[in-house]
Parts: C-alpha cells; structure tokens; sequence
C-alpha cells in the first residue's frame, strides 16, 4: 500500500560545515523554521526565499541541497515561479538516494516551469514527471490540477482526461490524506471523459465517482460534511441527473449528434449501475432526495402533492442549441404549501437552466395528500431537494 510521503520541514538539525568554507546562515535557517512553524504566509515566502538564495550562495555547503530544496518547496506553496531557481539548483545535485530523490526534484523543477510558462515542453516534462513518482506526495498532489485545467482550457480534453485518471490511481491509495485532491481528481476525469466520449467506460466513471461521494455521505452525514464535500456531492448527483437525461434522449440505434458530429453511444445497464453502487457501503434507505421536516415533532411527516404549475421550460436557446440539462433545486416551504427560498444548489451545464428553473419553482404550492398522509401530520418542510431533467425524447 503506497503511503503519502509528507515531509517534515525542519532544518534545525542540519549540522553547519566546520570548515573555513562559506556556509549558509544560521540566521535564514532559523528565520525558516520559525516561519514554518507560525504558518504565515507573507513570513514563509520572505524565508523560503531568503533562504532559498542562501543555498544558491553556498554551493558547497554540505546542506546547500536539502536547504535549497526543502525552500523552494514550501515557497511552490504561495509563489510556484518564484521556487524555479531553488528547484533548477537543487536539480543540479547528482542522485544521492536520498531525500530528496531525483524523482522529487525533477518534479519540483518541472511544476516550478510549467507555473512559470505553460508550453509544449512544460507540459510534456510535467506529466513524465508525475509519471515517474513512485509515491504519491503533497506536491504531486497540486501538480495534476494545474496541468489537467491547462489541458482541459485548451479543448485537449483527451489529454485531460488522461492526466485526471493518472491523479485518480495515484492518489486512491492515500485518498484519506488528501480527500479533496482525489475527490477533485475524480470530478475531473468523470466529467472529463464523459464530455470526451460517451462510452461504457466513462459512465462507469461518472458512476464510481457519484458512488463514492454517497459512501462518504452515509458514513459521515451530508450536514457534518464540509462545505467543499458537500458541494461535490450536490455536483456528482446532478452529473448522473445528466448522464441519465442523455442516455434517454438517445436514439434507438445508439447515436446522437455530439462534438464531432454523429457519433455512437454505449453506456452501463441499470444492472450493471445497481451492481457498482452495490460496491459502496451505501445506507439501505438511502435518499439522495430526502426531504428533512423542520423542528421537532412526534407526529408522521405529510406526503406532500403539486402539479408542479407552471412547468420549466427549455430556454430558446437550449433548445435551438439541442442542449441537455439537469438541475437539483433547494428550497423550503412555508405553513400556506409556499415555496421559499428557491436556490441551485448543482446543475449541469451550469447556469443556462437556473435562472429559469428558480423563477419558474418560485411560483409552485404544495397541499397535503390526504389519501397517503396520517391524520395530524406534520406538514412544514425545510431542506427540499427537488430534481428536473431537461431531455429530449
């Protein structure tokens, strides 16, 4: 099992050469740690800077190396270009077999590049330098971002796609430690590959993803998740929202007018979703959709109706456009049935159905079914997540 490799930065132990040779300053070595320590950013920059140069200064040292790397490292965190000549020194150092290793290095210089001026080289030394980590670490980590939305803005969603899966095996092992980069890296090539290509393969993706953001959801409670977490839960469920909408507007002999023109589409059987959800430790009641009653109440919760009036309707440009979409709304209603609050909460493609779909369910009621619904039911609701699909059929 790969482990994420952090590295400690402290240089206090780094003993200074005893000859009369120049050595880097204990001053900037302490200057560094105590800004490490404090985590202030302004403080770290100044010395990861400082002594980033010292380093540069003092060849010889016997520390220029750690010294030089362990600065240019910290100083990628706020300013990447400005690490560029600690890594490109650092980098000079022959193999040692130890921290830093080559691998490190060359990472750190070509991240450090690539942030200075994306070109075809930068990009192409980056991605073999994220190729050639054995391990994963912090900094490989924040490497496949940056390159795979350089990629992604440049049309090259091939390649995109293709750097979002290498961050996702790589960092699956260690996804505890860095949750928000694996989860990121998944969102990536899911929604990637699937603007991409419509295949099996990349519905299975959008499907492992959206699997995995439910498996989190049930251990951990959609209300005591982070912000971030929460957000990429909303997005995953609305990209299968999405995925489903356009495998139904499909035609029967499998195409569908897409990026290049007509081109054929295969996706998962229903069996086949079912099976991969069933991968997941998934609560057996669990409700993507679930509604929460507002305050607490002894009695049984009212099974609501509406005839949904008026109806969303596809903005004129979608339509012309062939244009598929899903949206999740959030809204709450009053003690009149009222909706309030309405709010987007996850739609896709993002913002060319909201504005409609907030204005057309601001103007919704809901009454009680009295046919489904106890007597004394509790009635006012909080917390709706309502689901419309915009499809052709």
């Amino acid at each position: 099992m790969k482990r994420l490799r952090r590295v400690v930065i402290g240089l206090m132990g780094l003993g200074l050469a005893q000859t009369a040779q120049a050595q880097i300053s204990a001053d900037s070595l302490t200057a560094f740690n105590q800004a490490v320590e404090t985590g202030d950013a302004a403080a770290i920059e100044t010395a990861s800077t400082n002594l980033m140069n010292d380093a540069i200064a003092n060849p010889d040292d016997p520390d220029a190396l750690i010294a030089a790397y362990e600065a240019a490292l910290k100083l990628c965190d706020i300013d990447c270009e400005a690490a560029l000549p600690g890594a490109e020194f650092a980098l000079g150092f022959p193999a040692t077999g130890q921290h830093p290793i080559m691998a490190e290095r060359e990472l750190l210089a070509a991240f450090a590049s690539f942030t200075a001026e994306s070109t075809r080289d930068t990009r192409r030394e980056l991605l073999a330098a994220l190729n050639n980590m054995e391990d994963p670490t912090l900094l490989s980590a924040r490497a496949f971002m940056p390159l795979y939305a350089d990629l992604a803005s440049r049309d090259n969603l091939g390649d995109a796609a293709a750097v979002a899966g290498l961050a996702v095996r790589e960092l699956r092992p260690v996804r505890s430690s860095v949750l928000q980069y694996y989860l990121h890296a998944a969102e990536t090539h899911a929604t990637t590959s699937f603007l991409e290509v419509k295949t099996e393969e990349s519905h299975e993706a959008l499907v492992r993803w959206n699997a995995e953001l439910r498996e989190l959801r049930t251990s951990i409670g959609l209300n005591q998740a982070p912000e971030w977490l929460r957000l990429a839960y909303w997005r995953s469920e609305a990209w299968i929202g999405a995925a489903n909408a356009f495998y139904a507007s499909v035609s029967d002999d499998g195409e569908t007018t897409g990026r290049n023109g007509r081109e054929r589409v295969s996706f998962l059987s229903e069996e086949e979703v079912n099976s991969i959800y069933g991968e997941y430790s998934l609560s057996t009641e669990f409700d993507p959709f679930m509604t929460v009653a507002d305050g607490e109440t002894t009695n049984p919760v009212c099974v609501l109706r509406s005839n949904l009036r008026p109806r969303p309707r596809f903005p004129s440009g979608a339509l012309r456009s062939g244009t598929i979409g899903y949206v999740l709304l959030h809204f709450d209603l009053d003690e009149d049935g009222d909706v309030i609050s309405p709010r987007v909460v996850a739609s896709v493609p993002s913002d060319v159905f909201d504005e409609m779909v907030e204005d057309t369910v601001s103007r919704w009621r809901f009454e009680v079914d009295d046919e489904l619904s106890e007597p004394d039911c509790y009635f006012q609701r909080t917390n709706i997540v309502y689901p419309i699909s915009f499809e052709f059929q």
